[in-house]
Formats: C-alpha cells, sequence, structure tokens
C-alpha cells in the first residue's frame, strides 16, 4: 500500500511526459519519507541535456534561443539530430569499451568511427552489442574487432560486465563471494572465445578470426548451463546474450546510470544478490521498455529526459547517499576530457584552439590513462592535479559580465560575485570561471 507521504509526492509530481518513471520513484519516496528536490530551471536543464546528449556546454546563442521559447522536449529532439550526438556518444562508449590507450594493437580510431556510424543511425543496441562480441576482420578496417582485440587478454570478463553487468572476473581465481558464479562458471563462459585467434597482417594492423574447432575441444556452457550446438561459439553467445532478460536490464540501467550519474544497480557493471537494485521496479519498467522499443537508444533517452527524475534539481544541503539512491536530486558528474575541451571552445568560440584537442585529452586524462573507463563518472582524484598544469591561453570574448557567467556557467552571477569581479579584467574573470569545479561538473 502506498503511503500518504507518497499520495502527497505523487500530487506533487503531477502530470509529466513520462508518468511511469515519476511515479514508480515517487512510490519509493513516499515508502522511505523522502522529500525530492524541486526541479531545476531552464537553464540548468540546457546546460545539463547539452552536456548528456552532445558533449558540451551550450553557447551563448543557444542560451538566448532557448530561454525564449524553453521547450524541452522539442530541446532534446533537436540535440538527437545534431552531428555532435553520435560524435560525442561515440568518445563516451569508446573510452567505456576500451578505455584510452590503443592496447594489444587495437584500433581504437577504427571503434569510434564505427560506434558513430551505429549511433548516427540509431542502430539498435542489441544490433551494437552483437557485432561487438562476434566481429572478425582487420583492425584498420572493421571497426568492432578492436573492442574485443583491446581486451583480448580476457574478453569474456569484458564482454560479462558491459552486456550482462555481471563481474564474471571476480570467479576467475575461487567462487564469487557476493554472487552466484563460480570458478568453473567462469571457465565455461570463457572457452567462448577459445577459437578466437589474432594474426599479425602488417604494421599497425592486426585480423581477428576463429579457428577450426579441434576434434575433442571441451565446450563451452552458458550460465544457464546448455552448450552450443555449432562449432559457431561466438555468435551463439552473442545470440544468448542479447536475448537475455540480463541485457535488458544492464542496457537500461546503463542508460539510466549515463543520465543520472549514479546506476539504479550502482556501480552499473555489479549486477550481484547482494548488490540489489535500489528502486527494483524502476528498473524491472525500463528494462520492459527496452525491449518494447527493440532496444531503441534514442526512443530510450527521449524516455529518461522527459521525466522530471531527469529535471531535478542538483541542489540539497549535503550529499546524502540514500537520496541519490532513489534519484530525489540530480548526483553530480564530474565532465570528462572531450567535455572540458569542447566546452571551452563552444562557450568562448574559441575555435582556434581546435588543433589542440588531441593534447588536451592525453594530458587531462593524465596518471589515469591505464585505468579501466567503464563508470564514466567516477570523480578521478588525479583531475584537478592535471588541470593546474593545463595552459590554454583563455581569451575573454567580448561581452556583459553577465554574459561572461551565462557562457560559462549558464547563468547569472550573484550579488556576491558582481562585486569580487569588480575591477577585475575580463580574462582573469574567464580564468576563474574556466577553472572552477562548477565548469568542471554537471550539475
Amino acid at each position: 500500500m502506498i503511503s500518504r507521504i507518497s499520495v502527497l509526492v505523487l500530487a506533487a509530481v503531477g502530470a509529466t511526459a513520462d508518468p511511469t518513471i515519476d511515479t514508480l520513484l515517487a512510490e519509493a519516496w513516499g515508502e522511505r519519507g523522502v522529500k525530492p528536490a524541486p526541479l531545476c530551471d531552464d537553464a540548468e536543464f540546457l546546460r545539463r541535456a547539452s552536456l548528456d546528449l552532445i558533449g558540451r556546454v551550450p553557447t551563448l546563442d543557444e542560451h538566448r534561443a532557448f530561454l525564449k521559447k524553453p521547450d524541452r522536449a522539442a530541446k532534446v529532439d533537436e540535440l538527437l539530430v545534431r552531428p555532435e550526438f553520435p560524435r560525442f556518444w561515440s568518445e563516451l562508449w569508446t573510452a567505456m569499451l576500451n578505455g584510452y590507450p590503443a592496447a594489444f594493437e587495437s584500433n581504437r580510431d577504427a571503434l569510434r568511427f564505427w560506434l558513430e556510424k551505429q549511433f548516427r543511425e540509431n542502430a539498435p543496441f542489441d544490433r551494437i552489442a552483437d557485432q561487438l562480441i562476434v566481429a572478425s576482420g582487420l583492425s584498420t578496417v572493421d571497426g568492432p574487432v578492436n573492442f574485443l582485440l583491446h581486451n583480448s587478454v580476457d574478453p569474456a570478463i569484458k564482454v560479462s560486465r558491459t552486456f550482462l553487468g555481471m563481474r564474471l572476473d571476480c570467479a576467475k581465481c575461487h567462487d564469487h563471494p557476493f554472487d552466484r558464479w563460480t570458478q568453473k562458471d567462469y571457465e565455461d563462459v570463457a572457452r567462448f572465445f577459445a577459437l578466437m585467434r589474432r594474426e599479425q597482417t602488417g604494421a599497425g594492423n592486426v585480423r581477428l578470426l576463429d579457428q577450426p574447432q579441434a576434434n575433442g575441444a571441451a565446450k563451452p556452457r552458458f550460465l544457464t548451463g546448455a552448450q552450443p550446438v555449432t562449432a559457431r561459439w561466438r555468435e551463439e553467445l552473442s545470440f544468448f546474450i542479447t536475448r537475455s532478460k540480463p541485457f535488458a536490464r544492464a542496457f537500461a540501467n546503463r542508460l539510466w546510470y549515463h543520465f543520472m550519474g549514479r546506476g539504479i544497480v550502482d556501480p552499473p557493471d555489479d549486477f550481484t544478490q547482494k548488490n540489489k537494485p535500489s528502486v527494483p521496479k524502476l528498473l524491472d519498467f525500463l528494462a520492459a521498455e527496452a525491449e518494447r522499443t527493440r532496444f531503441d537508444v534514442k526512443a530510450m533517452i527521449r524516455t529518461v529526459c522527459a521525466s522530471d527524475a531527469y529535471r531535478r534539481s542538483s541542489r540539497r544541503e549535503k550529499p546524502d547517499r540514500s537520496l541519490e539512491a532513489t534519484f530525489a536530486y540530480r548526483v553530480l558528474k564530474p565532465l570528462t576530457p572531450e567535455q572540458v575541451f569542447d566546452s571551452i571552445v563552444s562557450s568562448l568560440d574559441a575555435r582556434d584552439l581546435q588543433g589542440r584537442r588531441a593534447n588536451f585529452i592525453k594530458t587531462f586524462v593524465g596518471r589515469s590513462l591505464g585505468e579501466d573507463f567503464s563508470n564514466a563518472w567516477r570523480y578521478r582524484e588525479t583531475v584537478q592535479d592535471v588541470m593546474t598544469k593545463l595552459s590554454l591561453d583563455l581569451k575573454a570574448p567580448a561581452g556583459s559580465l553577465d554574459e561572461l557567467y551565462l557562457r560559462l556557467l549558464g547563468r547569472a552571477p550573484s550579488v556576491r560575485e558582481r562585486e569580487r569581479c569588480r575591477g577585475r579584467e575580463p580574462a582573469d574573470v574567464v580564468y576563474a570561471l574556466a577553472n572552477s569545479n562548477e565548469f568542471f561538473f554537471n550539475h
């Protein structure tokens, strides 16, 4: 039975473009006595959606146009058809799949170009996953092979974490301490990639293929206990994965993680019997939506962005993990290096900096270069250390103090900030704002 508090919260939510997400959350808040944050204002929404969808803050002209006609649903539709959308999402997913270094002779750019094409054409996510799991061919030509090449030391671990949300690596050396997976389960799944081989075909080019199955070779086994019926082991594994309930749940949870900064299961690649969903009904709903839309990425994005849950303010007196777990307010997300650079360029009209993008990203990532970026929104302490060493020559564009704040932070300065900026050179204001925590986080 829904409590009285829940009824009051439901009434406060009112009618929305997607009431199901919001009513499910309102029910969870009511059961726990949680009061959600108010909705963000139009300027906050524009900055948030722009960062989440096209990877940069809005320009001054985009701010002005939207604030004149703040249609949020129409803005999401507009951002989804911009060429920056597939570019940013391909960069984000390349980092999640392969990190930043091009390990084991994988071609990172080829993978990113292929992913950009998939997101531009709105390829269903189950098809994207399938091509990544079964890929064969040349690293320079066939983009998806670079996912398995980069993770070729133990592909079963990366595949299971990415597409099922399961950490089979915990069962590599011993039975999983928090879940039902055993060391034998890991060995059975790892065998699906036993036929996979790599051939050097020339400098900087590797061919990935499956060798013929040897007579008497031990067969792999699905987590259900069944075995493949053909010698095309990776294809059968992909078929099993992309048609399973865990795949739909992992995909839905990963999308929610991207937009909300926290998964319903968090971390998003750690579904276990101990690490349960914080709002189970919400995860069930989103997984069902993923299956209903046949894993249409843009349809799922519209569903999430139309909810009041996505539009909650990030303002709160102090961090509260229990409120974060039920998405009662927006979780702060650190910007990726790509977002930082592109936001500097767009907010300051600094197109002359474009040639320094690759080096900026490399410097920004810094000591984290070899890390696993599966959880893109995890704050890495080294980022701020590296940022102090950056030497971009930031020039102040013409305009008032209000315009500088609107460009960089998406808001007007406070009375206190106006006083502190009095008599300061515009370049000093730009430097301070561009290096502030408010600029470096999506909120």
